[in-house]
């Protein structure tokens, strides 16, 4: 069967990896693939050489016939294609519901695929009518490696929590670093390390930080990283921190998490929406959720009128505090959250997955 696969490839998004990983799969089940890249300025910004050259090579494919167009990206951008058989999106949403804009648009698609079970149940709340098939997120879980280098990083301290995070009011950032202030001190042997995409907005968490009434000789440290990593050297900067937290007010999936389990860091996240389908009581630390608040205004106009989790400040403290303080057993947590996701987050089985939604199609040809 011939495949017009359309999103991004190329940058260091995880929506970008996803992408890459997708296109493996098609590949390896022998269809034909052309893909429709929306990030070409990207191209030589983050992947090897040879990662590029293999990506490009889907590029120019000739398709013999229009079989299926398959449109992995955000959803505001997703369009239905005429020109082909068979339509199907795959894309996510982080608050209680999608915008009422994306429904008419979602429903001309064959199927729909999401990510996690929230995901499932807000689409069809929200009035998505077409089948929807739950696909976790594409990882090539392989690479993900608790030994190996670790990232130097210019800390005296001997316990580092990291949180990796796009600077934006629902990735909870606020909310960390109230916490963390409030409950460490100078002295106390731990720092905290941000990993932000946004490098132009950093002055936003040092504002935040030097707004903090705790005197500035009293306060933790906070360390900051706003370059752009390679896939590599995220995986460094993993096995150099001791573990992971992120009071997110809602996520999709929530890929930061995934990757951090997979590399036997404690876990700390609010209990709410799409990483709670791998995320528990038994494999990480959840974060009680103080409420569910109206977001009245946003970066993302989309979310304006939705619903997401206030994570409790008081209960993250708690939760930081659990973890630098008994580290072995959080370590024991960690172990187990690695099995967890090995066992049932296999390459071989989301490959199968994304197969079976496939080939049905050609099945149903054939038998027509």
């Amino acid at each position: 069967m011939n495949i017009l696969l359309e999103g991004i490839f190329y940058n260091g998004h995880g929506l970008a990896e996803g992408n890459r990983i997708l296109l493996r799969i098609l590949d390896d089940a022998g269809f034909r693939v052309r893909i429709q890249p929306r990030d070409l300025s990207d191209k030589w910004k983050v992947l090897p050489p040879e990662e590029i050259e293999y990506i490009s090579s889907f590029e120019h494919t000739e398709l013999t016939s229009n079989d299926i167009y398959l449109i992995n990206w955000v959803g505001w951008r997703v369009r239905h294609n005429p020109e082909f058989r068979i339509n199907i999106a795959r894309t996510t949403f982080e608050t209680d519901r999608i915008p009422d804009a994306w429904v008419p648009e979602l429903n001309k698609f064959d199927e729909v695929w999401v990510q996690s079970t929230f995901n499932k149940e807000s689409f069809v709340a929200s009035g998505v009518k077409v089948p929807l098939r739950l696909i976790p997120n594409f990882f090539d879980i392989s690479q993900y490696d608790p030994r190996g280098p670790r990232l130097p990083l210019p800390i005296a301290e001997s316990f580092t929590f990291l949180s990796v995070f796009d600077l934006k009011e629902r990735k909870g950032y606020d909310v960390l670093l109230q916490a963390y202030l409030n409950e460490f001190s100078r002295g106390e042997d731990a720092a905290l390390v941000i990993k932000v995409r946004d490098n132009g907005k950093v002055d936003k968490v040092e504002e935040f930080i030097n707004a903090h009434p705790k005197p500035k000789s009293e306060r933790p440290p906070v360390y900051i990283i706003d370059q752009m990593l390679s896939p590599s050297e995220m995986l460094s900067l993993y096995r150099a921190c001791d573990a992971f937290v992120l009071p997110t007010r809602g996520e999709g999936w929530g890929r930061p998490f995934f990757e951090a389990m997979l590399m036997e860091l404690p876990s700390i996240g609010t209990g709410w929406s799409g990483h709670m389908d791998f995320m528990n009581e038994s494999n990480s630390f959840i974060v009680e959720v103080e409420r569910f608040k109206q977001i009245v205004n946003n970066e993302n106009e989309q979310f304006i009128g939705h619903f997401w989790a206030e994570p409790s400040r008081y209960d993250l403290q708690r939760k930081m505090r659990q973890v630098r303080r008994r580290i072995k057993s959080a370590k024991e947590v960690a172990r187990k959250a690695r099995e967890d996701l090995l066992g049932k987050y296999s390459m071989r089985e989301t490959a199968r997955k994304v197969v079976r939604e496939i080939s049905k199609y050609n099945e149903i040809w054939i038998r027509s």
